[in-house]
């Protein structure tokens, strides 16, 4: 694999190669300059090299394909392009900002996802749409039916690649680049490069470049991390009290989605949290207008589990509230990767009980830094020292 280039200072949009009616569109779109992973990603893309690409979230991947994907397909006709994705609403997004910069340029795309009648699919797959931005699950289901082929594609994108392996997407993905062809443009965008990402880019790349903006799998500087201890059943009083005392819109992720439940029944019973809630057991039509509402700010407060951690794309959110930690220290990043978006500010407030120690510290190391704490009134603090010499007592 080829050396990896980190660029630390933004140039502009006119320096990257892109179009000019295509430039006009980003700047009709209030982009100011292109963020370091596109100013790093875009001329390569641009210049047919695959890549392996890396930057923290929040940093504006999605334009980084979506924009070299449409200067190229533009004026062709045909299914030419593919974007894989992780997950329904991230597929979504994509997709959007797809539209925002494709359709004004007529390169049609359509978004295959779980949840939507098969039928539907068909209809839009029969549009013969330049580009397919699908899940790899939903993809294979048409694979297999036969209603559509790959044997034309120029230019396939695995965005958030690490997430897809990590949610057991591996089969999917090789039964998909076997459909493909060899001379296929393969671009792969990642929060982090594991070991597992590393056997995947061996295996579908072709000499590709490598782009790594900051560290691996670090916060933006931007966000503000406070963590506070507690007991389990001072929770709820807490989140209510943080919402009374902080402005914004806020994200509240739980572990569970009978817990996201517990807690929106909680506050659906109150006039004064206005919120909605995201997670797996709601229908898709559900779980895609609690979050256009959200955006719109119909809804202040939007509980959501994980399912929905690396889905939200929305500006300007305040604060992300962990009423539980995550189960692994990398969904720690990818949640408070929703807010400080793109050079914003924005604080990140994670709920930890006595229990949470060693997730604590493993977050700490995955982050590089001690996170600010506070305990909170009536909790008797427990030392991470006493801990330390209680699990050797233990041993």
């Amino acid at each position: 694999m080829n050396s990896s280039i980190e660029i630390k200072s933004p140039s502009t949009w006119e320096a990257l190669g892109l179009s000019p009616s295509l430039l006009e569109l980003v700047h009709q779109a209030g982009y100011q300059i292109p963020t370091p992973i596109q100013s790093a990603s875009i001329p390569l893309a641009l210049a047919g090299h695959d890549l392996i690409a890396s930057a923290q979230t929040g940093t504006g991947k999605t334009a980084s394909f979506v924009l070299p994907l449409v200067d190229r397909l533009f004026g062709k006709e045909g299914t030419l392009g593919l974007i894989l994705a992780p997950t329904r609403e991230i597929a979504q997004q994509t997709h959007a900002v797809l539209e925002l910069f494709g359709a004004p340029r007529r390169v049609r795309s359509i978004v295959l996802i779980g949840g939507i009648d098969m039928k539907k699919d068909d209809q839009a797959i029969a549009t013969y749409p330049q580009v397919i931005v699908a899940t790899p699950g939903r993809l294979c289901d048409h694979l297999d039916r036969g209603n559509l082929w790959l044997d034309f594609i120029q230019c396939v994108v695995l965005d958030e690649a690490d997430r897809m392996l990590d949610m057991g997407f591996s089969d999917q993905l090789s039964r998909i680049m076997n459909d493909i062809p060899h001379s296929t443009q393969t671009l792969i965008f990642s929060a982090t490069i594991s070991p597992s990402i590393q056997t995947l880019a061996r295996k579908i790349l072709k000499n590709p470049k490598q782009v790594t903006i900051g560290k691996s799998m670090a916060a933006a500087k931007t966000v503000d991390q406070k963590i506070l201890w507690m007991k389990e059943e001072s929770k709820g009083r807490e989140l209510r009290h943080l919402l009374r005392n902080e402005k914004g819109s806020v994200i509240v992720f739980t572990r569970s989605k009978d817990s996201a439940s517990r807690l929106w029944r909680s506050f659906h019973s109150r006039s004064d949290y206005n919120a909605t809630v995201i997670h797996s057991d709601r229908r898709q039509s559900d779980r895609e207008q609690a979050l256009a509402d959200f955006k719109e700010g119909k809804y202040r407060i939007l509980i959501a589990t994980d399912v929905a951690g690396r889905g939200i794309h929305v500006d300007d959110v305040a604060h992300v509230v962990n009423y539980d930690l995550p189960r692994e220290p990398e969904d720690y990043i990818h949640r408070i990767g929703r807010t400080g978006r793109i050079g914003a500010t924005g604080k990140a407030t994670s709920f930890a009980t006595p229990r949470d120690r060693e997730l604590v510290e493993r977050i700490e190391r995955l982050v590089g830094k001690r996170i600010d704490e506070e305990f909170i009134d009536r909790f008797q603090p427990v030392s991470r020292e006493s801990v330390s010499q209680e699990k050797k007592r233990r041993r």
